[in-house]
């Protein structure tokens, strides 16, 4: 019996450099794809090491403490990084107030950028990536442009000069291990018309970095607090270089993501009882919580009337569009159509920051099915687009994935909701699984 031949000795000529070529081809994308870094595809948001910085006194006299971030080393013990990387998470996000770095001397200088390479070290030490994310200071309740005083301006100067400062620190712990994100939120304009726009300072600071740190990733943004409808007027050639990542906010439908915030628009404050999708509830249902809230709320110097007159109508409105999955896709078609205009590579663009308050009443959450619903249908609409994704946050406050923040896990339905496991170690653990949901 003749022997068979090999599959490729079988091929035509033609057939043999075509598939030469396309072996080629994944071989050049497998080298490349090696030496791009980080992949930053599922992660979350760490407050607890330099979010917060401690303070001293009042008002105007309110000022930074000596050490801003005591608890910064300390608070790796809060969290399992190992037991997290084998849930599925692949990085972290840690952002950090760059306010007591401009204010501090250079011994607290030296402090945090030393206190903020070792929490890098530890959570890269488990296999996980890091993204830092440098925070304007809000000691006083500036917003973020305050510090953007045009590209001689004396607040963006010493700003730019302590982004140079993180960047070089981050830079030896290798492009493997760390990106930099250079502001949060910019500013509050998709575009300022008049003026310097936020593109101007970003590619002073991204030329600044690349002399210091040439192969430190970077994460972009745009105007709009990074909100798509900032991200999708951004057009700088930044965009095409792979040592740049672009980092996208997403908090839609805003009835939904933000009821019960209290530092957004006071209508937000007393609303409640938004399900997700809405057809997972009733508008009755949400109006009566959201009637009844409102009459135990403290709100001074707002009109209460007013504002729960315009809560009832973002609640009619929500549920006569049938907010839900559907939305949700029409923003990320928006993204979509901008990648394929700008040419971005889908394995450059990250959501790093969604995320959804807990309803709570009497301390107690309730309906944290449609929180996992919507945790669900963001995560999975962005990975099928090929994006990464960051979640706001890991652990603290309303956005936080833990069902209380003295537990040592996630909760298990969140994040089998974001498509990761719980980890082994927390099987059985939670008798609580479930409990605060409808």
């Amino acid at each position: 019996m003749t022997a068979r031949k090999p599959l490729f000795q079988m091929m035509t000529r033609h057939g043999r450099l075509f598939a030469l070529a396309i072996l080629a081809l994944l071989f050049v994308h497998s080298e490349f794809a090696c030496a791009d870094g980080p992949g930053f595809r599922r992660g979350a948001t760490l407050v607890e090491f330099f979010q917060f910085p401690a303070t001293t006194g009042e008002g105007e006299a309110k000022s930074y403490a000596a050490p801003a971030y005591p608890d910064a080393r300390a608070a790796l013990a809060l969290f399992d990084f190992g037991a997290l990387r084998r849930s599925g998470f692949d990085h972290m996000r840690v952002p950090l107030d760059i306010g007591p770095l401009m204010t501090g001397d250079e011994r607290q200088r030296r402090q945090i950028i030393a206190d903020l390479v070792a929490v890098v070290d530890e959570i890269n030490r488990h296999g996980l990536g890091v993204l830092v994310t440098l925070f304007p200071p809000s000691l006083h309740h500036e917003l973020p442009e305050t510090y953007l005083d045009g590209l001689d301006g004396p607040k963006f100067r010493l700003y730019s000069a302590m982004v140079e400062r993180v960047a070089s620190a981050l830079a030896p712990l290798g492009r493997d291990g760390v990106a930099l994100e250079p502001m949060n939120e910019p500013q509050s304009k998709c575009r300022v018309r008049f003026g310097t726009d936020w593109t101007a300072y970003q590619q002073n600071m991204v030329e600044r970095i690349r002399a210091i740190a040439p192969n430190l990733p970077l994460f972009l943004t745009g105007g709009c607090w990074s909100n798509i409808e900032g991200i999708t007027v951004l057009d700088t050639d930044l965009l095409r270089d792979r040592r740049n990542f672009v980092s996208v906010h997403f908090y839609y439908p805003f009835l939904f993501t933000h009821q019960g915030a209290t530092w957004t628009a006071p209508y937000l404050a007393g609303t409640i009882g938004v399900p997700f999708p809405a057809s997972a509830g009733s508008i009755d249902d949400t109006l009566w919580l959201t009637r009844t809230r409102f009459k135990t709320l403290a709100l001074p110097g707002v009109d209460r009337l007013a504002a729960e007159a315009k809560a009832e109508t973002e609640i009619d409105r929500y549920f006569r569009q049938g907010q839900g999955p559907a939305q949700i896709e029409q923003w990320m078609d928006r993204v979509a159509d901008w990648q394929r205009r700008e040419h971005v590579a889908s394995d450059r663009i990250v959501f790093t920051e969604f995320g959804a308050m807990k309803q709570t009443i009497s301390g107690v959450e309730i309906d944290r099915a449609s929180r996992a619903r919507w945790l669900h249908d963001t995560s999975s609409a962005i990975e099928r687009h090929g994006w990464g994704w960051t979640a706001f946050v890991l652990r603290d406050g309303p956005f936080g994935l833990y069902d209380y923040e003295s537990d040592r896990y996630p909760d298990p339905q969140l994040l089998h909701a974001l498509g990761l496991h719980a980890p082994r170690t927390h099987a059985g653990a939670s008798s609580r699984e479930g409990a605060s949901s409808r």
